[in-house]
């Protein structure tokens, strides 16, 4: 095999240990191992949203595009990794957060603010924003030669307001066991605007159950208030759950301007890599709840180092501005890890 021939293989990734061009020499179609499939919810709170069902071998994932194409169900080798709230995913705009916030392995929150409900020159603020009841316009869903790849666009607007519009893309190379969620964030309003994005990445069992540990890239991690002080001492040890658990939030305070990552592994040796950038997310936080019924670890990188409101974050000066027509990158990759290695 020549080196410009290893390369290009390299580039297409493997299925099943083959690399693609194989993969197709072997099966009807590409489809038996790679897929986007698309369909509408027909019965439930949820009916008439839509689900978009990636497959790249291993890696199964369900996309939502009536919640600004955030992550849903995940599952590797069959097995699940995110947390799933009893509440599922009702239409956007049929309840507050706390009765339509599913869970899944994603939610966004933004993109004007996350935290608590807040009010500021920008309007009324609910909490962790509006972001979770925008729709997405799909513009891409395919399968190409090394990838699942999904595209789409989602507006957060207000007459004569604030206009940011968010390009995410979300891409499941072959082979690699692992989800990259890539935004750009364009103002597209005639004044300069504020944003704030928070990622909820949401993680569920057997991924997290007791023992499990979270290895976090914080130089200093602090409680959010007197719940989470009770737990600040075993913050990195999931508890054994319990009948009543109160959440507990933690502020991690990670290092400036570099790749960091986090991860949480299970005593069984399953388990996931959140990798980001603290030049743009330099905040990071940490939900976990040991309820029986409730059983949830949250990483949740963000673009300020509050978890206390666009209200806060303005009167400590973290709130950065978007010129008109400027933008921003974030996202993250989540890479499954087994045994110690990434898969």
């Amino acid at each position: 095999m020549s080196r410009a021939t290893a390369r290009k293989a390299e580039l297409m990734g493997e299925l099943y240990g083959s690399a693609i061009d194989e993969v197709r020499r072997r099966t009807g179609s590409l489809a038996q191992v790679a897929s986007v499939e698309a369909s509408v919810r027909t019965d439930g709170p949820d009916a008439g949203t839509r689900r978009l069902r990636l497959i790249a071998g291993e890696l199964e994932v369900e996309l939502l595009p009536d919640r600004g194409l955030d992550i849903g169900h995940v599952r590797h080798r069959g097995v699940p990794l995110a947390w799933v709230s009893p509440t599922g995913w009702p239409r956007p705009g049929s309840a507050g957060f706390g009765a339509s916030f599913g869970g899944g392995l994603v939610t966004t929150c933004g993109l004007l603010s996350f935290g608590p409900p807040s009010v500021d020159a920008e309007g009324e603020h609910p909490q962790h924003g509006r972001y979770s009841g925008l729709a997405a316009s799909v513009t891409r869903a395919e399968v190409s030669d090394d990838a699942v790849v999904v595209e789409a666009t989602i507006v957060e607007a207000t007459v004569l307001g604030a206009h940011l519009e968010l390009r995410r893309r979300v891409r499941l190379p072959f082979g690699e066991g692992r989800i990259e969620l890539h935004d750009e964030i364009v103002n597209r309003a005639s004044r300069p605007v504020e944003p704030m994005v928070l990622y909820h990445v949401n993680l569920g069992w057997p991924v997290v159950d007791a023992g499990s540990v979270l290895r976090s890239p914080a130089e200093r991690v602090t409680a959010r208030d007197a719940a989470a002080e009770a737990g600040l001492g075993s913050w990195a040890e999931f508890p054994e759950p319990a009948a009543h658990y109160p959440e507990q939030v933690f502020v991690h305070e990670v290092p400036a301007e570099r790749r960091v990552a986090a991860e949480v592994m299970s005593r069984a040796g399953l388990g996931i890599r959140i990798s980001f950038d603290t030049a743009v997310l330099p905040g990071m936080f940490q939900w976990r709840v040991a309820q029986e019924g409730a059983v949830v670890l949250g990483v949740e990188p963000a673009t300020a180092p509050t978890i206390l409101g666009r209200a806060d974050a303005r009167r400590r000066g973290l709130l950065r501005e978007l010129a008109p027509g400027a933008s921003w990158r974030l996202g993250l990759d989540i890479d499954v890890i087994r045994n110690g290695s990434v898969t």
